[in-house]
């Protein structure tokens, strides 16, 4: 996805540069990542080191619309390579998953966690629509691994956790075209923040191991055809053998409500692994904050490319370079309620490539199908 390129990409050069301090203390300019060679050296590097990534989040210092600027100045000389500070202990971990096995149903897993249990951002009240997520962000995300006629696992999907059991993502997700181009889906991996490292860190807190657990079975909805351009009820759940382990990196994340509104210009969110600006997939788990597009222009302008969408898509961002993109499909678009909640009410489905100006992303409505997910869950959970 673009969310890497996007969170940092800023079209607008002329804007009035404003004084900040860096991280080290020292005084420069905000300014976008992309005028900062420093910065953007050192977020070039494979692997993408942790230090660089906590830095990287330090020296934010704004934002002109959606897009973040950097407070620019060089990384500390001792953090250029390896950081030379011991390590940091890590948190207690969690009970480990199995890789396989099938555990017994249970009630709860028949429905989506219920109210007051979901939707609840580990990391408290703070400003979003930045560029890396917290460690312990968006609890909810989830990775798809594919097993490859190689026998290699590859993760090429995104979703959100919905219950123990249960993971919500698009269609062409689990069926179809990924089936022969990648492989098969195999597991589901829940808590991850850094693909890179086993344990992921940030200054002095390190986050529980990833769950990986294997897939039971994928449910896509019975409308999705993988030919048909408008990716109509692109829509699916994965049940996993096992039942997840909540802790405070692994946490569902709500539905939206059935009648809930969501208007032209409302800010929504979506998170994942996608491409980056250079085309690489992102090895850290990152953010995107974007606008609500309009339904009708929206679907005028796919209708130019023979896709006609329907009421139950929804279309958002629309800005050069700030898209969700390949890697991130299946992961989930995500409103803050104000009571703080956060709910999902769209799944990333497709696009016009990714990040062209003035053609927003097309999102399943999540609204449209509560009640397919609720009889899937009643249905399949035995």
């Amino acid at each position: 996805m673009f969310l890497i390129g996007a969170v940092f990409l800023s079209l607008w050069m002329s804007i009035n540069a404003q004084s900040c301090v860096t991280p080290l203390g020292a005084s420069s300019q905000c300014v976008s990542l992309y005028d900062c060679s420093a910065l953007l050296q050192a977020f070039e590097q494979r692997p993408l080191p942790s230090h660089v990534v906590t830095f990287l989040r330090k020296s934010q210092c704004g934002f002109e619309g959606y897009v973040p600027r950097v407070c620019c100045g060089p990384l500390p000389q001792q953090q250029a390579g390896r950081p030379t500070q011991a390590p940091p202990t890590a948190r207690p971990t969690s009970q480990s998953r199995p890789q396989s096995g099938r555990e017994p149903a249970a009630p709860e897993d028949s429905r989506p966690e219920s109210e007051g249990k979901c939707g609840v951002d580990t990391n408290g009240d703070r400003i979003y629509g930045g560029q890396f997520t917290d460690l312990d962000e968006f609890p909810w995300m989830a990775l798809l691994g594919y097993r490859t006629r190689s026998g290699d696992m590859t993760y090429q999907c995104g979703g959100v956790l919905i219950n123990r059991r249960y993971v919500l993502t698009a269609a062409h997700c689990v069926t179809g075209a990924i089936e022969t181009q990648v492989g098969t889906l195999a597991t589901v991996r829940l808590g991850e923040y850094d693909t890179q490292t086993p344990i992921d860190c940030m200054e002095k807190t390190c986050a529980d191991p990833p769950q990986e657990i294997a897939v039971d079975r994928g449910i896509p909805h019975p409308g999705f055809a993988d030919g048909n351009k408008n990716r109509q009820d692109d829509i699916a759940l994965v049940r996993m053998a096992q039942r997840a382990a909540y802790n405070y990196y692994i946490q569902p994340i709500c539905l939206v409500g059935n009648n809930a509104r969501i208007d032209v210009g409302v800010d929504v969110f979506v998170a994942g692994w996608g491409k980056t600006l250079n085309g690489r997939s992102s090895p850290v788990k990152t953010k995107l904050g974007l606008p609500i597009f309009s339904k009708s222009d929206c679907f005028q302008k796919y209708k130019k490319l023979g896709a006609a969408l329907t009421d139950k898509q929804l279309c958002a961002g629309g800005v050069f370079a700030q898209d969700a993109c390949r890697g991130d499909s299946g992961g989930p678009l995500m409103k803050r309620r104000p009571d703080g909640v956060w709910e999902a009410v769209g799944v990333v489905s497709f696009g016009n490539g990714c990040g062209n100006d003035g053609w927003p992303g097309v999102y399943t409505n999540v609204a449209s199908y509560k009640d397919w997910i609720q009889s899937m869950l009643r249905s399949t959970n035995v």
